[in-house]
């Protein structure tokens, strides 16, 4: 796995545990009440309708489209390890695991680590944490083959902390590696969170949360859901923060997804 040497010269992003605690607290519950419609939100799969084989299965096809595109541009240029970040409960990290030597998945929140774990048992390249840095600071410079991050960093509700999982991205990248995220360019109001927070029934139920009512029984019972934030970057700032960083676009493309989200695509290597 990577090198877990601190480099001492990463600096968090001020203000990131007040930014951050909501959100991780949200990821928490989300890992509870429906941790594989939580990671794809896909119209007809919520209240654990997701058939488990169906959802890794869609994790293994894009991965492999996507690393056929990094070959196509000649990367990675060795086999080696590989980062998974925001991997909720694996569904990308088991399918990186068949492309690379290993592969370590990182996630906020603690349920879904477990979930991962339980789901990946007979996976042996692959391992899990979780994470709650603001950078990558166990992990060395130059030391991965492969760094992913898809449906991630649009959930992280910090511009600034968002650029600086991208400059760590970069940093960890070793020369002629792989990296390949995802960011939203646009989202349109209505969708920058998935609840509509001014409601009175949502603010009633979001209440009952906060004083201890369990998520799950609110979310089967009332259709309660988590916070789930959308924050968009335009393409030509993430590919500004990628390139100050070290980074060589190779190619990026935005496709819009309906519903209000234009999302970018962002293949870069060092």
């Amino acid at each position: 796995m990577a090198n877990l040497d601190r480099d001492p010269k990463l600096q968090p992003v001020p203000g990131r545990s007040e930014i951050m605690a909501k959100n991780e607290k949200a990821w928490e519950d989300w890992g509870k009440v429906d941790p594989l419609w939580a990671v794809v939100t896909r119209s007809g799969k919520e209240y654990g309708h997701w058939d488990i084989a169906e959802f890794f299965r869609t994790g293994r096809e894009g991965i492999d489209s996507l690393m056929a595109e990094g070959a196509a541009y000649g990367v990675p240029t060795r086999v080696g390890n590989a980062l998974d970040f925001g991997c909720g409960v694996g569904r990308l990290t088991r399918a990186l695991g068949a492309h690379v030597d290993s592969v370590l998945g990182l996630d906020v929140s603690n349920a879904m680590i477990d979930r991962a774990v339980e789901l990946n048992v007979e996976q042996p390249r692959i391992a899990f944490s979780v994470h709650r840095d603001s950078d990558l600071h166990g992990i060395g410079d130059d030391s991965l083959a492969v760094v992913c991050s898809l449906l991630v960093l649009q959930h992280i509700p910090s511009v600034p902390l968002i650029e600086n999982y991208l400059r760590e991205f970069v940093r960890v990248l070793s020369p002629g590696g792989f990296m390949f995220v995802n960011l939203p360019t646009r989202v349109v109001e209505e969708r920058k969170s998935l609840r509509g927070t001014l409601r009175p029934r949502t603010r009633v139920l979001s209440l009952l949360r906060r004083l201890g009512v369990g998520p799950v029984f609110l979310y089967r019972r009332f259709n309660w859901s988590p916070d789930m934030p959308m924050t968009a970057i335009p393409s030509e700032r993430v590919i500004s923060v990628i390139v100050a960083s070290g980074g060589r676009i190779l190619e990026s493309r935005v496709v819009d997804e309906g519903d209000g989200v234009c999302q970018g695509l962002y293949l870069v290597t060092c």
